[in-house]
């Protein structure tokens, strides 16, 4: 194998651009769940919403032909599968984490069985027409920063703005200021006039929709739907939450992180060319897992153990 394929100074710039491509999904699921843990609210079922929302988004865009339909579709199917999440664990106050679990379980099975209703049992996987990298005038001729930041899919800039979005949301209005105090202290929020549960609500369905829509991002990159095609990104997706330590903006640098193992483990494989290594390739794609892990059991025991919101997966229950 050829490992200036792999480090080069040629190589680097798409080493890195690959890397946003694959962290875009990971970026805007976390951010979602950024915003819902501040409020008090865990979202387990990431993984779950993602699955839906590639299935929504795969068969909208196969049958209009338009990637950023499909996506919108994605979105509002997280969405609707946050609203089975809210009214278990806000209206009937379940065990979040049991939920999470659950709806994982119920979403991945959704989405093969709607896949089947559709296209059933075929030998060759149909296929779509994702969306072609854009330029954007002027920013994408900068050197370096250039191609890796603004030549991407248009779903990933979207993907980038909804996060800074986010990020403004919870530390630049009231309303996350309510989102805060409800992940921090419900009871005092609530004594103030705070709908706990409504602000809860709200935080969670622009989750299921961040999550929904990060499904569709996952499609649009392969321009295929198989079932686990999301590959865990949902889980990957709330240990950056941790990384992050609760903050939108920070999920874009543990998300990248994930992207570039990832986007280096697989250019590893291409290097290789297919020629039997040392090293099992399962090991390659293990990589972006086990450095994700490993980065969140540190940030968890030097950093971010008291950063969490008090309240995070405690129901409110209103006093009468």
């Amino acid at each position: 194998m050829n490992w200036s394929e792999v480090l080069g100074v040629g190589a680097l710039v798409p080493l890195l651009t690959a890397a946003l491509r694959l962290a875009a999904p990971i970026i805007l699921a976390a951010a979602g769940a950024c915003l819902a843990e501040r409020s008090g609210l865990m979202n387990l079922g990431i993984e779950g919403q993602m699955m839906v929302g590639a299935v929504a988004a795969f068969i909208t865009t196969y049958y209009t032909g338009q990637p950023m339909i499909g996506a919108v579709a994605g979105a509002v199917a997280g969405l609707l599968t946050a609203v089975l999440v809210g009214y278990l664990t806000i209206t009937m106050a379940i065990d979040q984490i049991i939920t999470g679990i659950s709806v994982v379980i119920l979403g991945s099975g959704l989405a093969a069985f709607l896949y089947l209703q559709v296209f059933g049992i075929t030998g060759t996987p149909p296929r779509i027409e994702g969306t072609a990298p854009l330029d954007l005038p002027v920013l994408s001729d900068i050197p370096v920063l250039g191609p890796i930041l603004f030549s991407q899919s248009p779903l990933v800039h979207i993907a980038l703005l909804l996060v800074v979005a986010l990020w403004w949301l919870l530390s630049r209005t009231a309303f996350g200021l309510s989102v805060r105090a409800a992940g921090e202290s419900p009871d005092a929020a609530d004594s103030v006039g705070i709908s706990v549960a409504r602000t809860r609500w709200i935080t969670l369905l622009i989750s299921g929709a961040a999550a929904g829509m990060a499904g569709a991002l996952v499609v649009d990159g392969l321009r295929f739907f198989q079932d686990g095609i999301t590959g865990g990104r949902g889980w990957i997706a709330l240990g950056v939450v941790i990384l992050a330590r609760w903050n939108p903006l920070g999920a874009m640098a543990g998300g990248f992180m994930f992207g570039l193992v990832d986007a280096f483990q697989l250019r590893v494989q291409a290097a290789s060319g297919g020629q039997s290594t040392s090293v099992p390739y399962e090991l390659f794609q293990a990589m972006p897992y086990v450095v994700t892990l490993l980065a969140v059991v540190v940030t968890t025991v030097w950093f971010a153990r008291g950063n969490a919101p008090k309240a995070l997966g405690v129901p409110f229950v209103p006093a009468k």
